[in-house]
């Protein structure tokens, strides 16, 4: 049977895990897996289903993030010039500013929430 204290130190952990994938990290205001998308796009020429199986996403849902970040002035869809239904994924000037800022900062929330992990663990 598991105890109340258990449970809750369960609870608590995917609290944390999950407000770290769902909300807006601090000052970067993207969320972890956004964060991601910026540095695997930033990093190599890729497709929303190459991004979505980096980050072991469903199509839809990393194609409303990817929709997201191009509203937000980050990405943009590039067609492919040898096949016009591929569209390849490219980090604007603003993403590219705002993948800077998070190269910065991300390192701290990042230990900060492994702490509070590691204190809802305890």
């Amino acid at each position: 049977m598991i105890e109340t204290g258990q449970l809750q130190q369960l609870t608590n952990i995917y609290s944390l895990v999950t407000q770290c994938y769902n909300q807006p990290l601090g000052e970067l205001d993207l969320n972890l897996p956004q964060c991601q998308m910026l540095g695997y796009v930033a990093a190599d020429r890729l497709t929303v289903a190459q991004v979505a199986q980096k980050l072991g996403f469903s199509a839809t849902r990393t194609s409303n993030m990817v929709v997201d970040l191009c509203k937000r002035g980050y990405l943009r869809q590039q067609v492919a010039e040898q096949d016009r239904r591929r569209r390849y994924l490219e980090v604007t000037a603003l993403g590219a500013n705002k993948l800077a800022l998070i190269t910065e900062k991300l390192p701290d929330i990042l230990t900060s929430t492994l702490s509070q992990l590691r204190l809802a663990s305890v």
